[in-house]
């Protein structure tokens, strides 16, 4: 007892320093483990009330310090998504206005949905303003909000395309069919049917900011959003000394990439542009910069014709994207996954894709044998062909390369471009094949002709006709 008591009463000069001291880590201790403990919708929830109670005086989480914070850049899909959470809630009294618990049931309610069709419709849903009928406008505005924030980020930099208005108009014209609003779940099904993927970079972008908004969030709102690279194919760049530049609008492969299978937009690894970055963005959403779409052929620059097309186009061992162009603004795209080659048969991969880009977008047909090339074989139809039914192709182009015939319709070609879809080293091996064959030809040109080879020989009869009709064998 008494040496309990004596121990009881010793004192130290440090004693009381050392409680304050041990009592301040405890109630840091139990502050960081309650933050920690709290999700990142709770953590977002409780910065975004405090700052619409410091800023707008509102108790909750204003639609104004939501859009300044969280979407400085995209003040309408802020808007949009604002609304759309405050009416989703069972018990919400405000389209203005939501309470933090509100906030954070339905952002997770968000982030957590794993059906592609289930999220097309949501972000559907988000901009018809939360009824089951969307208009021609509100469309409209969804598509180009997609197309806007992909070329923010676009990997060499941002991108403008002044053709971006006929490309939104035929998608939206496509799916609306001369209507003027169409049922929700309607359009969703378009959409998985003919651009599976256009709501995919909206949503990551979405679940992005919301996920580490919490972080970013200080006493002002971000100056600059986070790098985000996306799975736009980058086009190759013609080098400035060629007069024709090539006529693909960067929308036009934007859309295409929402609608092709990964084949022909697969992310080459390792590779980043000299305006990006790898950033933690990238890491979480698992992407990173697109392969680069090769140009082989465009008949501006190499001239029109089967046997120009053949020339640029065979030995590339690859996934490629062809574009035919008519007059009267006709356009159509064909995504082949082999190598091209002449054949009586039909050909190609279970992801051969052709689709029409204008005046309407939409994908025509789908899957395998659905190519066929002829122009050297006799007994079968010369040209190329694109269709399931052979006796009925949807798409067809003639030998002469003079008309492209749709669904029947004909109509003058105007203009052909085919990308490659690879990596670069399969251009460099048709590149090096090319050299082979021209060698070739020129050891083939050297060899001794007989007295009977040169008689029948085609240049002889052109030498006649520039006015030497009378040339000997040994050549004199």
């Amino acid at each position: 007892m008494g040496n309990n008591h004596g121990i009881h009463h010793v004192h130290h000069p440090n004693n009381k320093s050392k409680i304050r001291q041990n009592n301040s880590k405890v109630d840091l201790h139990q502050k960081t483990s309650q933050g920690e403990h709290l999700s990142p919708m709770e953590k977002l929830g409780k910065l975004l009330s405090q700052k619409s109670l410091e800023e707008d005086s509102i108790n909750g989480i204003g639609c104004g310090v939501f859009k300044r914070y969280l979407f400085p850049h995209y003040h309408d899909i802020g808007r949009k998504l604002f609304y759309f959470l405050c009416t989703s809630s069972s018990d919400s009294v405000s389209s203005h206005v939501i309470s933090v618990q509100n906030f954070k049931i339905e952002t997770e309610k968000l982030l957590s949905i794993m059906s592609d069709q289930q999220l097309v419709l949501v972000y559907v849903t988000m901009y018809a303003g939360g009824t089951d009928e969307i208009n021609y406008d509100q469309f409209h505005e969804l598509v180009y909000a997609v197309y806007k924030l992909a070329m923010d980020y676009y990997p060499e930099g941002p991108q403008s395309c002044r053709y971006i208005f006929t490309t939104i108009k035929a998608v939206v014209d496509s799916a609306f069919h001369k209507k003027t609003v169409l049922k929700t779940t309607y359009l969703t099904n378009w959409i998985m049917q003919n651009c599976p993927r256009l709501i995919l970079l909206l949503h990551r972008y979405i679940v992005h900011i919301l996920s580490t908004g919490y972080r970013s969030i200080s006493e002002k709102p971000q100056t600059e959003p986070s790098e985000l690279e996306l799975t736009t194919p980058v086009l190759e760049k013609v080098p400035s000394f060629e007069i024709r530049q090539p006529q693909l609008p960067v929308s036009h492969v934007w859309l295409l990439a929402t609608t092709l299978p990964q084949l022909y937009i697969e992310p080459t690894k390792h590779h980043h542009s000299p305006y990006t970055a790898p950033t933690f963005l990238t890491k979480i959403l698992d992407l990173s910069c697109p392969s680069h779409w090769t140009l082989l052929y465009n008949s501006n620059q190499h001239g029109i014709g089967a046997n120009r097309f053949l020339h640029h186009v065979l030995s590339y061992r690859g996934p490629t994207v062809s574009f035919i162009r008519g007059t009267d603004d006709v356009e159509f795209c064909l995504a082949v996954t082999d190598e091209w080659r002449e054949s009586h048969q039909y050909w190609g991969g279970e992801d051969c894709m052709l689709v029409q880009i204008l005046p309407l977008y939409k994908v025509i047909e789908r899957g395998s044998k659905l190519v066929y090339m002829n122009t050297s074989i006799r007994g079968y139809p010369n040209g190329i062909r694109v269709g399931k039914d052979p006796r009925n192709p949807s798409l067809m182009l003639d030998s002469s390369f003079d008309k492209v015939t749709y669904c029947g319709i004909p109509y003058p070609l105007a203009n052909i471009e085919v990308w490659g879809c690879s990596s670069p080293k399969l251009r460099e091996i048709q590149l090096q094949i090319k050299d082979w064959e021209v060698k070739q030809a020129e050891t083939n040109r050297k060899v001794k002709m007989t007295a009977a080879d040169w008689l029948d020989h085609p240049d002889r009869y052109l030498l006649e006709l520039a006015g030497r009709p009378s040339y000997t064998t040994n050549g004199s």
